[in-house]
């Protein structure tokens, strides 16, 4: 590699590192939001929060490496064309293909980190999530209660306080429960309490034993008492049993994807194939757009890579619904996406017409 291509490289490698750590801020942020808002509402335990953002770190990593590599090749190039440095690389013989060794050894080590993230890491790291919060979501304390704490769930619909959890984890003693339906408001007081988990639907229940409920419409003349031995109040859904489906087929190793061959599974592995391709062909785009006048600016060619970049997700993401559903065939599947991105970019090098197809190297 000559002295230029080393140049270009480590500009391109510190301003992809730079992104990369801006976008997993800005991503982990997003998903923080989300968890808390889980956490408010009952879905998600409090204590899982930092282990639950370490899960998605694959999955985030996956998202952000091919924006972070096409943005760098960009930037990169934009700043060679805004401070005059290509122009004086072309005069000299550095045309379009001496970009390409620099750009394969930044973009290829980074396929690779793609590859085993969708292949293996994300897979198991989402299998992971969901044995973590099926096993909290078993426990009462690990779940979030705490004793002689007040608990607010659904937005304030739902009240909850437990003077004692026994050493099982399950097991509650002196339970207040406030809940509000529609019009309607009940309090719930018992002695004792058990919390529990269906297997088959994965419902959470808190049985109340010895205890009264009041039944009351606020407002109004109109108030209910009702002793009762037990009782089960049924608790908020939890987070992976509403997303059940979808977390299922994203948790399965790749190698039983491939064996069930069923349409649903080939879109999911032509997906997690997808961002190891996406940088590459992406690298490759990025040159022709990052081509600049001597006075433009680069915000306008950042502006424009962005919009391809959601053009070519958003294309992989309908194709990966297509096969899913049926309507595309697999053997076609995201593959005319990649293919097409690729045929563009090199149609648009040639086209401009100010780098030189074949050039001696720096």
């Amino acid at each position: 590699m000559s002295i230029l291509q080393k140049y270009i490289l480590r500009e391109w490698f510190w301003t992809s590192l730079a992104v990369s750590v801006v976008l997993i801020i800005v991503l982990l942020g997003a998903y923080l939001g989300d968890m808390l808002n889980d956490i408010a509402d009952g879905r998600m335990p409090a204590g899982l929060m930092s282990m639950q953002l370490l899960f998605h770190m694959p999955e985030t990593l996956g998202n952000i490496l091919p924006l972070a590599g096409f943005v760098a090749v960009m930037w990169g190039l934009g700043r060679l064309y805004r401070d005059q440095e290509m122009a004086v690389m072309r005069s000299s013989g550095f045309g379009w293909t001496n970009l390409l060794k620099p750009l394969f050894s930044l973009m290829i080590p980074l396929a690779v980190t793609l590859l085993v993230l969708g292949l293996s890491v994300a897979p198991a790291t989402s299998r992971m999530a969901e044995e973590q919060l099926e096993q909290a979501f078993r426990s009462a304390a690990v779940w979030g209660l705490q004793p002689g704490k007040f608990h607010v769930l659904r937005h304030g619909d739902l009240v909850l306080y437990a003077e004692a959890i026994e050493e099982d984890g399950a097991s509650l003693r002196n339970i207040f429960i406030k809940q509000r339906e529609e019009e309607r408001e009940q309090v719930w007081v018992a002695q004792t309490g058990r919390y529990w988990m269906d297997n088959a639907s994965g419902d959470r229940y808190l049985i109340l034993e010895n205890g009264k409920v009041t039944d009351i419409a606020p407002g109004q003349l109109d108030l209910r008492v009702l002793n009762f031995k037990r009782n089960d109040l049924r608790l908020p859904e939890s987070e992976f049993r509403k997303k059940k489906k979808e977390a299922k087929i994203n948790s399965k190793p790749s190698v039983e994807l491939i064996n069930e061959g069923s349409a649903e599974s080939i879109a999911e592995w032509q997906w997690r194939l997808s961002p190891a391709i996406t940088v590459i062909v992406l690298g490759l785009l990025a040159i022709p757009l990052a081509h600049s006048e001597p006075r433009e600016g680069r915000g306008v060619r950042i502006v424009l890579g962005i919009l391809v970049y959601l053009l070519y997700g958003n294309l992989l993401y309908l194709c990966r619904s297509w096969v899913s559903d049926g309507v595309l065939p697999t053997y076609i599947g995201m593959w005319w996406v990649h293919i097409a991105f690729l045929v563009i970019s090199f149609a648009w090098v040639r086209k401009q017409g100010r780098l030189p197809v074949k050039s001696a190297a720096a």
